[in-house]
């Protein structure tokens, strides 16, 4: 396993000519610069691609969902106006043949029931009655905090 003349003549070539080494150096790097400038212009161009058709997608959902809502809140303001004038139809009685009320709406037509109202001949309706018998005594509460403590006393007399 001896060395041949082309291994050593490559041994001598690195020991004499060093910036050759340096130069194969440089052209790797260069290489391996180049190969991260081009994959960062194609992720680049990647994105700018998905921005360009997502971006258009993104605005046509957004007016979508305006539309609708706004939509949505016209029908609100006109069932609410719709309510609104029923309710005041059902109370000053107006009845059209149109605005219908249901059967469980409806107040019974029952004539033989006189109306109540309260006046001068209202005696013994509204005054409470008498109180009943006292009941039962409740559990006892929890303890409470502690006091604030007390006025300093007197002083002690010395020891005789």
């Amino acid at each position: 396993m001896g060395l041949r003349g082309k291994d050593l003549s490559f041994f001598v070539f690195l020991v004499v000519q060093p910036h050759t080494m340096m130069l194969v150096e440089s052209e790797d790097r260069e290489r391996a610069y180049r190969l991260v400038a081009y994959s960062s212009m194609c992720f680049s161009l990647v994105s700018l691609i998905a921005l360009f058709l997502s971006l258009p997608l993104v605005n046509n959902y957004i007016a979508s969902v305006h539309y609708r809502v706004h939509s949505e809140m016209e029908f609100c303001k006109l069932s609410a106006r719709d309510v609104m004038m029923e309710v005041s139809e059902y109370r000053t009685g107006v009845r059209s043949s149109s605005s219908a009320v249901p059967s469980f709406l409806r107040l019974p037509a029952n004539s033989t029931r006189p109306k109540r109202q309260a006046g001068p001949g209202c005696t013994g309706c509204c005054l409470p009655g008498l109180a009943g018998p006292d009941g039962m005594p409740g559990k006892n509460g929890m303890p409470g905090r502690p006091g604030a403590p007390g006025a300093p006393g007197f002083p002690g007399r010395p020891p005789a």
